[in-house]
């Protein structure tokens, strides 16, 4: 019950911030941000937050790491992609890309996860 309890509070705690970034981001420019800029941090911080406050710093100092490794290895991916994408076919494009997103995470996570 308790790790059921847990997923709705995220939930719901995720979804007032993705409703309050996106409020925020009704008066910024450009509008074709606002979505970008409101689901994904707003989930990220519920998550952190409820981690943080039922399981601890280590924890959410892991899920932190996570989230940044993931983030710079997104990154990358975007970036090898368009290349890739230009000389191949879409599907092996995209499974190399995700191989250097793996690798460029992990080069990234476990200094983050070591300290």
């Amino acid at each position: 019950m308790h790790d059921v309890l847990i997923l709705a509070i995220k939930g719901l705690a995720g979804g007032a911030l993705v409703v309050a970034f996106a409020l925020l981001s009704q008066g910024l420019e450009p509008k074709r941000f606002a979505g970008l800029f409101s689901a994904a941090p707003a989930v990220a911080l519920a998550g952190l937050a409820v981690t943080l406050l039922d399981k601890g710093a280590h924890d959410a100092h892991q899920s932190t790491a996570g989230m940044i490794a993931g983030g710079v290895g997104m990154a990358v991916y975007a970036a090898a992609v368009i290349p890739l994408l230009r000389r191949t076919r879409p599907a092996l494009a995209s499974v190399a890309a995700i191989g250097v997103w793996a690798v460029v995470a992990a080069v990234v996570a476990v200094p983050l996860l070591v300290a």
